[in-house]
Parts: structure tokens; sequence; C-alpha cells
């Protein structure tokens, strides 16, 4: 009698353990396949890569320029010189959307500086060797990086370029006043435009559109766009529409970009840069 009582008082209490060790083992199964979905999407969102660019070879002088931004947060930036003109003409690149630093555009700088163009490019808050944490005053801190870069010794102050794409080319329309008052720019390409024909003439300048084929609103950014501007000012606007390209005008004819490879710098539209460069060359300055 003791001993069943025994043997029931054990198996008892083992079965009482039961929902116990089910709930830990639940929680265990719970926690390493919460483990595997994160390691997955670790996996496949990889960062963007930033190839160094090749600029030593063709460049004069690499100067490192700090400014401030308007709220005193110090952002840092480049100014490539090439070897040829004395004092070049300035290209300054105001970017498009994310936390990309100067590098983001050094196959740009590449081929402006072998051109013969001064480049400015810079870090966004948060990024490269600037202050501060990425996420605000983009607007504001582009047209900081602009006043910067004009204010620099060894350029041609007379022959200065904006150079935006996507959402630069909003942030330029909407405060091209301030960007006059620090100096007039001969010429504005936009890249990648957003402005569509009631926003762009907001730029006073002679223009260049360059757009991807595969944009959802060509007609409206592109072609709409350019006579609108040709309509309200006697400059002179013109449009590259780049075939084959997606938003950010680099080449898919082959295939998508892979951004965290660095060779994706070498996929840049060959058609599209062209035609920045022919259209730098000829724009002649109206001041």
């Amino acid at each position: 009698m003791s001993a069943t009582v025994s043997l029931e008082s054990v198996l008892i209490a083992r079965l009482s353990l039961w929902p116990h060790r089910a709930q830990r083992f639940c929680s265990v199964v719970w926690w390493l396949f919460t483990l595997l979905i994160v390691a997955g999407c670790t996996a496949t969102a990889r960062p963007e890569a930033r190839p160094t660019p090749h600029l030593d070879p063709i460049s004069a002088e690499r100067r490192e320029v700090r400014f401030s931004a308007d709220d005193g947060i110090t952002l840092a930036g480049e100014l490539t010189l090439p070897h040829q003109p004395a004092l070049p003409p300035l290209v300054v690149i105001i970017h498009h959307s994310g936390p990309v630093d100067r590098d983001a555009y050094g196959y740009l700088a590449e081929l402006l500086v072998a051109r013969g163009y001064a480049v400015f490019r810079f870090d966004k808050r948060g990024t490269g060797a600037s202050g501060g944490a990425y996420g605000c005053c983009e607007a504001a801190d582009a047209l900081a990086a602009y006043r910067a870069a004009v204010a620099q010794p060894g350029i041609n102050q007379r022959r200065v370029f904006l150079v935006a794409q996507s959402i630069g080319t909003r942030y330029v329309a909407a405060s091209f006043a301030e960007y006059v008052a620090a100096t007039s720019p001969c010429g504005v390409a936009l890249l990648s435009n957003l402005l569509g024909p009631d926003e762009i003439t907001a730029i006073a300048a002679p223009i260049h559109v360059i757009v991807a084929d595969s944009e959802p609103d060509l007609q409206h950014i592109g072609p709409d766009a350019v006579v609108a501007h040709n309509a309200r000012w006697p400059y002179g606007a013109s449009l590259y529409i780049a075939e084959g390209a997606e938003h950010t005008l680099f080449d898919i004819r082959d295939g998508p970009i892979d951004w965290s490879n660095p060779n994706w710098v070498q996929r840049y539209h060959r058609g599209a840069m062209a035609s920045l460069l022919e259209w730098l060359d000829q724009t002649q300055c109206r001041f």
C-alpha cells in the first residue's frame, strides 16, 4: 500500500512539472526562432558600400573643410581641386536622401575633377566625419555646405555650379534665394529631378534636368518641368532622359544594382554623366 502511494506520488509530482517544462521549452523554441529571423534579416539588409574614390592621382589638393550648421553642429566635407586650371570652376553636390557621406559621390568627383572642375562633397550629419545624429536639418545643412564651399580660396568664384540629386533638388528650389545670396550659381543640374512644373520655376538660373526613363512620373518631372521653366525664364532649360537607368541614374540594363558590392560605382549611366559634363562645359554665366 505504501509503495503504491509512493509511486503515485512520484508520478503526480512529475506530471505536475510538465506545464512548467512545456512553458520553458516553448520559450526556448520561440527565442531560437526569433534569433533566426533576426539573423536572416541582418544577412539580407546589407548596408550600401562606400568605395574610396581614386582622386589622389588626378587632384592637386584634397582639402578637408569643417563648417558649422545652423544649430552649431560641426559638419565636414572635402574640396577636391584639379591640377588645371589654376582657378577651376566649382561644382557643389547636394545629396540624395538617406544617411550618405561624401564618398557616395566619389564616382562623380572622379569624373568632374578629371574634367578640370573643383568638387565639394560633404558628410551628412551623423555620417563620416560630421557631428550630430542623422535625421534632421538636411535642407539647412545642404545650404551651409554650399556657403562653406563657395567661400574657399583657390576656386573661380564666378563660375560655380550646383549639382543636386533627388531630394536635393527640392532643397535647392525651396531655398534658392539663399543660395544666390551666398553666390549666384552659373547653373543648376537636377539629377533624378523631383520638381514638377510648379516647383522648378523657383530656380532662376540655367538648368539641366537628368532623369531615368523608369520614373513613374517621367512626363511631369521631365518634359513638362523643362517646358514650364523655359516659359518662365530666359536662361534655358534642357533635358536628358537616361534609358535603362534606375532612379539615381545607375544603369540596370544588365540587371539590378547590388549596393553592398563596391563595384556599384562602375554602373553609373554613361550617357547621363556625359550629358552632365557637356552641359557644364557649355553653360555660360549670366552675371
